[in-house]
Formats: structure tokens, sequence, C-alpha cells
């Protein structure tokens, strides 16, 4: 069973792979298993990705969707098949390195299940965070949006930088049902009303580009939440007072 299993949700990727295929075979010696998700891309993701598999099968897996279905589908299935130890996701860009995991992976309380693990994207003098103006700015109005809705007290609920125990990750894809952008504030909220405890920390994150979210996106994510709290709290009430 590996340390760690790397889940990786991709959707049309293929120019963006070799740097990270780079990372992956730099890294073969880790105790790692790196599972790439295809949410049915219409370019060469697949193929890539299956040749990668080939040159490296012990280490390297995929999981291919029949469709688009959306990137919290995607994180949901392979949440779901990871078969490491721990299990974390980021992003195909390397906007944040799955390399940074590794401070975490002899936390106790994260290998009991205790808790969560997530990045911020805080800009700081020291340059940690390199993010465009715009992206910030956008980021900054959905967290306010989402803390109002969703009652989560998280700085970056979207960062593509997240972290916990294989057996939370299959407990809370059980619940996710959001295929959506919004998948992640869904997981956190689940994840606090389960217990866990929300733990950020604050990484290095480098812009890549060609996001697929738009300004007009916050309004449907708004709409999102505020779906995603009404059917949580339906399952899950908040304690009172």
């Amino acid at each position: 069973m590996p340390e760690l299993t790397v889940v990786i949700p991709c959707y049309n990727e293929a120019s963006r792979l070799p740097r990270l295929f780079d990372l992956v075979r730099a890294n073969r010696a880790l105790d790692w298993e790196w599972l790439f998700v295809d949410d049915g891309s219409t370019d060469d993701t697949a193929s890539l990705v299956q040749a990668l598999v080939a040159e490296i099968p012990d280490k390297v897996a995929l999981h291919a969707l029949p469709a688009n279905c959306g990137k919290g589908r995607a994180v949901r299935e392979g949440l779901l098949r990871a078969r490491g130890d721990l299990v974390g996701f980021v992003d195909a860009d390397l906007a944040a390195s799955p390399l940074d995991f590794r401070p975490f992976l002899q936390n106790d309380e994260l290998h009991a299940g205790r808790c969560v693990i997530i990045g911020i994207r805080l800009k700081t003098h020291d340059g940690r965070v390199r993010r465009h103006l715009h992206r910030h700015l956008m980021g900054r109005v959905f967290q306010t949006l989402v803390s109002t809705v969703s009652g989560l007290n998280c700085y970056d609920t979207q960062c593509g930088f997240k972290l916990l125990s294989r057996d939370r990750a299959r407990e809370l894809a059980g619940h996710l049902r959001c295929d959506g952008f919004c998948f992640d504030v869904e997981l956190l909220l689940l994840a606090d009303r389960l217990g866990l405890r929300i733990v950020e920390y604050l990484i290095q994150w480098e812009e890549q580009g060609h996001s697929r979210v738009r300004p007009w996106h916050i309004v449907q994510m708004f709409f999102d939440t505020w779906r995603i709290r009404s059917r949580v709290d339906a399952s899950f009430p908040p304690p009172r007072g």
C-alpha cells in the first residue's frame, strides 16, 4: 500500500503534462501512487498518461471518465479509488507542487483522520505566492460569498492542494454530489460537519494562466454554494448554539 496517492484531475491537459511527468519520473523512488483521472478529454491527455502508465506501471494509474463530467466528479472518482494511506489532490498545471505534501506525511492527526490539510494562497512580501491581481480579487470576492453562505471560516477553499487520510477521503467522497468547481466547498463543509479539523498552511503557488474560471462563474458558484449548504444541512445539521 503506497504512503500517498496524488490524485490529478485532467481535462485537456496534454500541453501541461510533460512538466508533471518529469516530476513523477524524477521522484519515482517515493512510495507514492500517481492517479490521473481523465475527465473526458478530447486532446491527447489519455494517451499521454497511458504511455506513462506503461513506463511506470507500479507508480502511475489512469482512471478515465466516459465524458466530461466536471472537476468535482473527477476528484471524487480519484478519492474513491486511491490506494495510499493518505490522499492528496493537486492540479495538473503544477501551480502547487505535490512534493509540498512531504512535510505532512508523518502527521499523526492526519493519519488518524482527525483533520484535513488545505493550502492557502496568501500574497506576501516574500513572493511565495505569485498570482495575477484579477485572479486574487476574484478569489477574495468568492471567499467572502462562501463564508457568508456556507459558514465556513476558511481563507481559501478553492486552493488546489488538499490532503487527508484514505478512509476519510472515501467517506467524504461518498457524500459529495457537486460535479463543478464548488466541490471544494462541499468537501470542506462535510469535513467540518463530520468533525474534522480544517488545518490551513501557506504554500508555494505560481499562477499558470489559462484558468477555466471566469468572473461570471462567481454568480453560478454562489448559487451552487447555497444548494450545497442546504443539502449538507439536511443530512448533517449544524450543531446548535
